[in-house]
């Protein structure tokens, strides 16, 4: 039996969640099966229309006010939609359970990325629970945070992420770039120059490291909001010969494989697939001890998880708000959200650019873990069944 599956999400920057859901929508178009993906675009750029034109998928945009009701069930109705994938849309239960039920949607699929820990609870969300006919969430984090504010209880599917194509003899792109030695030991930081990505740390810990290691550089690679208050700040610490900022690259994955080690210091994350993508490129990963971060590495074994102890105290104009907890790494339990501790924080950096064995032993277990637990083909296998189970279910329940 064929499934029709329509995934309603925002398509406008290729990262995050929406990363997740087109590198997966890519690998079923590489090799289809019964289930048959239809999207659903809340924003759409062009650059991701074109990917997903590419890929043949029916398309609808839409808002979905409730004046595009009529609009959504000709959709249903004429591509056979037998589930809605609703990706981090749970703030808003007009659209993505109500307006979709009205518009004839069987199933209801919610799937939280991440944005439960800056959702406020409300009744409005509660008293519709009973619209979805199944929850997942990408970490135990996430399920904790679903469940304590809202009274859902969701299944945890970790995310996927794509092995890179290996090639041989690829030159050091970053240290040329750079114009660096081969030899430069590099600590690196990826991701959005973001208040929940903690890059403040990252900057505060590298005088710390200089004491020990005056040859080390440090590379921040992304951008965003905050990312001429940490210039300033580079400057202020006396830093600035030391730490590259080299903003947004398509290909950050690749320039893991010229970093040493790489830093996560997020104060909050659901899950963190740039941890995964360091271990894809064998490097170990030393990150805050919180949310799911403490479920994707492993301490001591596939690299360093270290304890959140500082105040946040940054608030750049234009940055996230502050969640009101986050999930402790070590009880499992609620806590209000810090910084990793900058100390400990520059002692696991410099332990691990001082000692070359240690960090690819570390990078080399990372791996074997990344590709037996959060491969892409793992969450497509996972996130299909999950599909077969909900159609099975409703066809069962419907004789």
């Amino acid at each position: 039996m064929q499934i029709n599956v329509l995934h309603m999400s925002h398509f406008e920057i290729r990262y995050g969640a929406e990363k997740q859901l087109l590198d997966y929508l890519f690998l079923a178009d590489q090799s289809p099966n019964e289930i048959r993906h239809h999207v659903c675009a809340l924003r759409l750029s062009s650059s991701i229309h074109d990917e997903l034109k590419r890929m043949n998928i029916p398309l609808l945009i839409t808002k979905l006010w409730p004046w595009n009701v009529a609009e959504l069930r000709a959709f249903v109705k004429k591509h056979n939609i037998h589930i809605l994938h609703v990706h981090n849309q749970l703030r808003f239960p007009l659209r993505s359970r109500i307006l979709p039920k009205l518009a004839g949607v069987p199933l209801i699929l919610e799937h939280e990325h991440g944005m439960i820990w800056n959702t406020s609870s409300t009744r409005f969300i509660k008293c519709t629970n009973h619209l979805v006919n199944a929850n997942i969430c990408n970490s135990n984090a996430a399920k904790i945070m679903l469940n304590h504010k809202c009274n859902i209880d969701a299944q945890v599917i970790y995310n996927g992420i794509a092995l890179p194509t290996e090639t041989k003899d690829k030159p050091l792109q970053l240290k040329m770039k750079l114009g660096l030695s081969p030899n430069t030991p590099i600590a690196g930081f990826v991701g959005r120059l973001n208040n929940p990505k903690g890059s403040e740390a990252f900057i505060r810990m590298i005088p710390l490291v200089k004491k020990t290691l005056p040859q080390a550089r440090f590379v921040l690679v992304g951008d965003g909001p905050m990312r001429s208050s940490l210039e300033a700040e580079a400057k202020d610490l006396n830093i600035q010969d030391h730490v590259f900022f080299i903003g947004y690259q398509k290909d950050a994955h690749l320039l893991m494989e010229d970093m040493d080690v790489v830093v996560v210091p997020s104060f909050r994350e659901a899950f963190g697939n740039v941890v995964i993508e360091a271990a894809l490129a064998k490097k170990p990963v030393i990150a805050s001890n919180v949310d799911g971060l403490a479920e994707t590495i492993i301490d001591g074994e596939t690299g360093f998880l270290v304890d959140c102890t500082e105040p946040i105290i940054s608030r750049t104009k234009g940055t996230n708000r502050l969640p009101q907890s986050v999930v402790d790494g070590r009880t499992h339990t609620l806590r209000s959200p810090y910084l990793p501790n900058t100390a400990m924080l520059a002692e696991k950096v410099a332990a691990c650019l001082q000692n070359p064995e240690m960090s690819s032993l570390l990078g080399s277990q990372a791996y074997l873990r990344a590709k037996s637990l959060f491969s892409l083909e793992r969450y497509r296998m996972d996130l299909d069944n999950k599909y077969r189970e909900l159609v099975s279910a409703n066809r069962l329940s419907s004789h």
